[in-house]
């Protein structure tokens, strides 16, 4: 898999909302929430710029190959911490 649960993504080219009539934007940012194999896939909620909303977003969920994102971050990544 190339995606792992909690990352940061940025999608690489506009897609159609699942739950809505709406394209969202490429190179928007969102966080994988759910994790599929097969086939392979990632439902994503994506935060989606609107400035007339108390928060500056709304937010919308969407399920997308690999080839539709690129990772930006491993949000839950366990650091270590030596007593030494």
């Amino acid at each position: 898999m190339k995606a792992k649960l909690y990352d940061k993504i940025k999608i690489l080219m506009d897609v159609p909302g699942d739950f809505s009539d709406r394209i969202i934007l490429k190179d928007t940012v969102g966080t994988i929430v759910e994790c599929y194999e097969n086939p392979e896939g990632y439902a994503i909620d994506l935060a989606i710029p609107n400035s007339r909303l108390v928060g500056g977003f709304e937010y919308e969920n969407v399920v997308l190959t690999p080839q539709q994102f690129v990772v930006l971050s491993r949000e839950r990544e366990i650091v270590t911490v030596s007593n030494q």
